[in-house]
């Protein structure tokens, strides 16, 4: 179930995601895992992890890196930074920690797509 909606979001974003390569996916009984790095068509990679349980996604965090491996930015919802308007959602922008309204890895990669025009 996991690997179908991430192949259908590779699909969906294929104007910039070139391919996905590192996917690890585990799926028990109520708890399913995903950890993939994307590849973006301008050299960039978008690191990805969830945890769903019981369909629901509790876990997530999302990097998008340069080639050489430096953040461009981040998501996530670790439940830190409770000044945050978004808490626990937010965003890892420079050395700024800001509110974030992408809670997903659709909301990211449309983020994205819209950024890289």
């Amino acid at each position: 179930m996991i690997e179908a909606a991430l192949r259908k979001t590779i699909e969906q974003f294929s104007d910039i995601v070139e391919f996905a390569e590192k996917l690890e996916l585990s799926e028990e009984e109520h708890v399913s895992k995903i950890k993939a790095k994307l590849k973006l068509f301008d050299g960039t990679a978008l690191w990805i992890r969830e945890i769903w349980i019981k369909g629901k996604i509790e876990v997530y965090s999302y990097y998008w890196l340069r080639p050489d491996e430096t953040i461009i930015m981040g998501w996530d919802n670790a439940p830190h930074h409770k000044e945050i308007a978004s808490f626990p959602h937010h965003k890892h922008v420079g050395n700024r920690i800001e509110p974030s309204q992408q809670m997903d890895i659709n909301d990211v990669l449309n983020f994205i797509r819209n950024f890289l025009g």
